[in-house]
C-alpha cells in the first residue's frame, strides 16, 4: 500500500464530493439543521397550538334523561364551555360528535337523582353513573373531556363535602392522607436520562444517512458516469484507489455524526431555557469523558458502515441500483439502534456481540450511569472485528473485475 497515492486519492474524492450539493445538503446542512427545526421549531409550534386548545371554546351536549339543574348550571358558567341542552337522545349527540359538531357529550341516565340521593344518605345503592363521550382520535375532543371532568369534579367534591359537614364529620376523613411523588434523581440526571434516549439513535442514524451518498456517488456513481476506468489506469494500485475512497466515505460519515451531536446538544440547551417548564425539570450536562467514549465507540460502527455501503454500492451498476440495495442495510441498521429508547433495557454481555444494539445500549448506559469498564471493552472489540470484516470485503470487492465493471 502506498500512503502518499492512497492520500492523493483522498483528497482528490474529497473534493468531488464537496461539489456535489446533495452530499453538501446531506453530510453538513441536514445535521445542523434538523434538530433546530424539529425540536425548537416544533415544539413552540405544539406549545402554541396546546395553548391555543386550552383557550378554545369546548361544545358540550347535555342529554337529560335526568334533570341535574346545579351541575347543568355549574357547566354553562365555565368560561371555556359553550353547553348544548335540547339534544334528544345520546344516539343523535354521539352523532353530532362524530361530525363534529360537537367535542364532547354527556349524558344524566335515569334514576341518577334517586340513586345519588341513597349514597349521600347512606341507604343501601350503587354510586350514580354520569355518562361523558369523547373522540380520543381527536385533540379538541380530548381538552374539550378534560375541562368537562374539572368542572363535574369539582361539583361531585363539593357535594360530598356538604354531606359530611351535616352529618358533623369532617370532609377530610375522605382522603386522610395524601401522597407526594419526590424524584430521587437530580436535574441533571434527568439530562443524562434524556439524552441517554435519544443520541444513541441519532448518532448511529447519522453514521449511516452521512456516508451513504459519498458511498454511493464514488462507486455506481462513477460507473454510471463512466470515470471509474480512467481512474484504474491512473497507474494507482486498486488498494490504494478504494481505500482513498473509502477514508472519504468515513470522513463524511463521522462529520455527520458530530455536527449532529453539536447541533442536537446546543439545541436542547436552548430548548430548555426557551420552554421554562422543561428547564425545570431538566438540566442538559454533558460530560467531556462521555464525549470520548462515543468517539471511541462510533469510529469502528463508521467504518463498519462505510465499508458495507462501498461493498453494496460497488456492486450496484446505476445510482438508482445502488440506493435499492443500500435500503435494506438501512432497516437492520435503524430498528437495533432504537434499543436506546426502550426502557429500563440495559446492556449485557450477550448483547454485547449484537452489532448496532450494543452501542446503542452502551452509549445509553453513558448517559445515563458510569459505563462498565469489561462491558467498553467487549463491545470495541467486537466492532473493531467486524469493522475489520467489512474493510477486508470492500477491498476484496473492488479486485473483482466482474464487479467493477459489472454492466
Amino acid at each position: 500500500m502506498n500512503f502518499q497515492s492512497m492520500f492523493v486519492i483522498y483528497i482528490k474524492e474529497l473534493k468531488d464530493i464537496l461539489r456535489d450539493r446533495r452530499t453538501i445538503i446531506s453530510t453538513v446542512l441536514f445535521p445542523i439543521l434538523m434538530f433546530p427545526i424539529l425540536y425548537i421549531g416544533m415544539g413552540a409550534f405544539m406549545a402554541k397550538r396546546m395553548g391555543d386548545l386550552e383557550e378554545k371554546r369546548s361544545v358540550v351536549a347535555w342529554v337529560a334523561y335526568e334533570n341535574i339543574p346545579e351541575l347543568v348550571q355549574r357547566i354553562e358558567e365555565a368560561d371555556v364551555v359553550d353547553l348544548i341542552t335540547n339534544v334528544a337522545d345520546s344516539s343523535v349527540a354521539i352523532q353530532m360528535m362524530r361530525d363534529k359538531a360537537v367535542d364532547v357529550v354527556i349524558v344524566a341516565p335515569e334514576g341518577f337523582n334517586e340513586s345519588l340521593k341513597q349514597v349521600l344518605t347512606g341507604t343501601d345503592g350503587e354510586s350514580p353513573g354520569l355518562l361523558l363521550y369523547l373522540n380520543r382520535t381527536r385533540q379538541t375532543s380530548e381538552f374539550a373531556a378534560s375541562k368537562v371532568f374539572g368542572v363535574i369534579d369539582e361539583y361531585r367534591s363539593e357535594i360530598t363535602e356538604a354531606t359530611l359537614t351535616a352529618q358533623g364529620i369532617n370532609p377530610d376523613m375522605v382522603k386522610p392522607f395524601v401522597v407526594h411523588y419526590n424524584n430521587v434523581v437530580t436535574t441533571e440526571e434527568m439530562g443524562g436520562f434524556v439524552l441517554g434516549m435519544i443520541i444513541p439513535y441519532i448518532v448511529i442514524l447519522m453514521l449511516l444517512m452521512g456516508a451513504m451518498y459519498p458511498a454511493i456517488d464514488l462507486t455506481a456513481g462513477e460507473k454510471e458516469r463512466g470515470t471509474l476506468e480512467t481512474l484504474l489506469v491512473a497507474g494507482v494500485s486498486r488498494i490504494d484507489i478504494v481505500m482513498g475512497k473509502f477514508f472519504t466515505v468515513l470522513t463524511a460519515s463521522m462529520i455527520t455524526s458530530l455536527l449532529a451531536i453539536g447541533s442536537m446538544s446546543f439545541t436542547a440547551m436552548v430548548g430548555v431555557k426557551i420552554f421554562k417548564e422543561v428547564g425545570e425539570k431538566i438540566n442538559i450536562q454533558i460530560d467531556p469523558q462521555i464525549i470520548l467514549v462515543l468517539l471511541i465507540v462510533i469510529l469502528p460502527m463508521a467504518v463498519l458502515f462505510s465499508s458495507l455501503l462501498m461493498t453494496l454500492s460497488l456492486y450496484a451498476k446505476s445510482y438508482k441500483e445502488a440506493q435499492s440495495y443500500i435500503s435494506p442495510l438501512m432497516i437492520f441498521a435503524i430498528v437495533p439502534s432504537m434499543a436506546s429508547m426502550v426502557p429500563d433495557l440495559e446492556l449485557t454481555v450477550k448483547m454485547s456481540f449484537i452489532p448496532v444494539l450494543n452501542v446503542s445500549l452502551l452509549l445509553k448506559q453513558g448517559f445515563n450511569d458510569s459505563i462498565d469498564p469489561a462491558l467498553l471493552l467487549l463491545v470495541i472489540a467486537v466492532n473493531f472485528v467486524l469493522a475489520a470484516g467489512g474493510l477486508y470485503l470492500v477491498t476484496r470487492m473492488f479486485q473483482r473485475e466482474s464487479v467493477l465493471f459489472r454492466i
